[in-house]
Formats: C-alpha cells, structure tokens, sequence
C-alpha cells in the first residue's frame, strides 16, 4: 500500500507541471502570431520564418499581393495571381480570398477564371452583401449587366444600408433607366421609392419621370412621394406636367381638379398632404393653424387660423399652388373672423410664382368679428402665366396699435375658369 500511495504522489506533480507547460504553450503561441502580425506587417521574411510554426500572417501576402497588382509593373497582375493563390491556400473558405483572386484575374485579361473565382464568392457568402457587390461588380465591368442588376436586386430587397453606392453604379454604369427598372429594381416599396428620391436628389429629370411612372405602376407611391416628384418637377420649369403626375396620383381622390377646379382640398375635408398642390402651412411663432369641426361653413371642416396678438405680422403662412392657363377664372372662398384687431385683416393673395408683375392681385379683407361670409374675384390670366400660388395673407399696419390678435376661419376656396 505505502508503494502505491508514493507513487500515485509523483504522478500528480508530473501531471501539474505538464499542464502548466501545456498552457504556457498556449498562451505563447498564438501571442508570437500576433506580435509577428502587429511588430512586423509587411516584413515577409518575418511571415515566412512565422508559417514554419503554422502562425502565418496572412494579411502580410494580402497586403504584398495588392501591392504587386496596382504597380506599375508589367507583370504586376501575374504576380499578384501567385501571391493571391498562396492567401487563398491559406484559407479557401474565405470569400475574400476569392474575390481578390477574381479581381487579379481580371486585371490580368483572364476573364473566364476571374468567373469561377466570383461563383466561388456567392458559394461562399450568398447573404453577404458586401461580397455579393463586388460580384455584381465584376459582372458590370465585363459588360454582363443583367446579371449584376439580379444581383443588386437582392441587395436592396434585403437591406436598406447599400442604397447609395447601387443607385450610383446604376447611373455611372447603365445606360439605360429601362434596364435598372426591368431587372435591377426588387418588387418593393421602399427600394423603388428611394431610388427615385435618389434622382430626384441627383436632378436626373428623364430617369426620374421614368422612375416615377414605374414606381406608380406597381402601386409602390404615395402622397408624400408624389409631393417631392411634382416639387421637383415646378423646379424643372414643368407645371403642368406636376399637376397632371399629382392628379393622376389622386385617382378616384381628385374629384373635379383640373377639370372644372384648379385647388385640392379647398374644403378642408382632408388632412393637408406634403404636396405643392395642397394646403402648406408655414410656422409662424405664435400663429396656430389647423383644420377644425366646431362650426364649418359647408361639409364637416374648416381651416382656423389663431393669431396671438403679440406681433405686427406680415402673413403669408397658408397657401396652395395651382396650374392655370390664360383666360378668365373666378376665386371664390368663404371667411369667418372673431376679434381680428387693427386696421389690417386677413385677405387673399393670388400671384405669378414665376413673375409676380404678370399677375398680382388681392381680395377684400376681413377685421373684427363678422360670420361666414363669401367673397368672390374675378380675374384674367395673361399670356405667359402658368402657375399661381394662393395665399391666406395680412399685411403690416402702420398704425400705434398694430399686433394682430383673434382668429379667423376659411371654407370653400375654389379657382374655375369661366365658361365664355
């Protein structure tokens, strides 16, 4: 027994000290890869002494590799192949490897393996968007477009966060929007509507009305949309073009508008769209806007407008733009006011946005406290004039007393053209 026992007492030790030497080695180990790595990244003698110990720094070959493939020497290309095909022995599972063998490939001339290695690339990562752009890229530049529009299709059904960097090779690299639409744009809301936000941000005029057509088309716009497109249009010098995309927008919605009527929602029976062709508020301290039921003068709203009384406003804060064309119209609105002060109430303002000195003209006003009351104002359209804005307006008093305070409410604005 005492035999046994003293040798089980030095078989411990042994035991102990060989793990510690085990885990000294572990510790060391990988920590020599590293130092190699950080201490020596482009010293290839170091790497190379390094992989005699299996702690090869594959980022030094990486990093040698590309320098060789964007020298200036000849066989810069070739040598970068070599280098690229040791990173990838390495590690053959790792997209990257593929991708910038692929990439030497190509610059070399060798298209057909540039390909196998890509195909390599979506094997290896197909959920992976950043490897999938650079295979989208190599389609692009040996002219495969389709096959790169499928791809970024993908993408953007999938994430929003590469957007930005698609959308710019669809306008450097594909010449026609047609192509983008048919092939590189997902069945999706948000993908469509933010490539032509994107558009529309760039000023491409053609690709944008393309755009939007195909986005409308496929049920994929709304109100918001539509107001940036028809916005983007009046700063294009196309009105008409702008009121015809927001009524065709409207559908059903657009009633008698720009058939018999030239304003959206004159009644207020809708909540205001962001839209030129709608009601715009403009914030003005104090001055609260906003649609209410308590006592329309037709249908189930009004718009009311509170003025708080500590300022001399010039106001401009509610208006509408309309398309029109030269010849007779007739503005119509209806106005109820409660304490309007000062010698300056509120009235309308219809004018030229493009020349104010062609067209310019004001309504009556209305002060103190009065009840619904219609007013009507005739008017010609020049030769010349294609859109006006409306304006919910009051000019600054020159008397003592002069901060405009009280409230007033309007219903029933209308602009028609008069039958001859």
């Amino acid at each position: 027994m005492a035999t046994r026992k003293s040798h089980a007492t030095t078989k411990f030790p042994i035991l102990r000290i060989s793990a510690l030497i085990l885990g000294g080695i572990l510790v060391i180990y990988p920590s020599a890869g590293i130092v190699s790595e950080t201490w020596f990244p482009d010293d290839e003698r170091i790497e190379r002494i390094s992989c005699r110990f299996l702690l090869c720094a594959n980022s030094v070959v990486v990093q040698s590799a590309r320098r060789q493939l964007w020298s200036q020497e000849k066989d810069g290309p070739q040598r970068a192949i070599d280098t690229f095909r040791l990173a990838l022995q390495r590690d053959p599972h790792d997209p990257s490897r593929w991708a910038d063998l692929g990439e030497a490939f190509l610059e070399a001339g060798r298209k057909e393996e540039a390909r196998y290695c890509y195909t390599q690339v979506r094997a290896t990562a197909p959920h992976r968007p950043t490897f999938l752009l650079r295979v989208a890229s190599f389609y692009f530049q040996v002219g495969e477009a389709r096959n790169a529009l499928a791809i970024t299709a993908g993408i953007l059904k999938s994430v929003s966060g590469y957007d930005s960097v698609i959308f710019s090779e669809y306008t450097r690299l594909v010449d026609d929007i047609g192509d983008v639409l048919r092939y590189g744009m997902p069945e999706d809301r948000r993908a469509s509507q933010a490539f032509l936000r994107y558009l529309l941000q760039a000023g491409r005029l053609d690709d944008a009305q393309r755009t939007w057509e195909w986005t409308a088309a496929h049920g994929f716009a709304d109100d918001a949309l539509a107001g940036e497109y028809a916005q983007f249009l009046i700063q294009r010098q196309l009105p008409e073009a702008a009121a015809a995309a927001w009524m065709r927008h409207l559908g059903t919605r657009s009633g008698d508008y720009l058939r018999t009527e030239y304003l959206f929602n004159g009644d207020f029976e809708s909540p205001a769209t962001a839209t030129p062709f709608d009601w715009s508020v403009l914030p003005v301290e104090g001055v609260e806007v906003a649609r209410d039921s308590a006592l329309p003068y037709s249908g189930q709203w009004s718009l009311r407008i509170s003025f708080p009384g500590i300022a001399n406003l010039a106001y401009a804060g509610v208006s509408q733009m309309a398309v029109l064309k030269p010849g007779a119209c007739r503005f119509q609105a209806c106005v109820r006011t409660d304490s309007i002060t000062t010698d300056q109430g509120i009235r309308f303002r219809i004018v030229d946005t493009e020349a104010p000195a062609r067209l310019d003209l004001t309504t009556g006003q209305f002060t103190g406290t009065t009840a619904w009351t219609r007013i009507e104002q005739r008017f010609v359209v020049p030769l010349g004039t294609r859109i006006v804005q409306v304006q919910v307006v009051r000019q600054p008093s020159m008397n003592f007393d002069n901060k405009l305070g009280g409230t007033a409410w309007i219903d029933g604005v209308k602009l028609t053209r008069m039958v001859p």
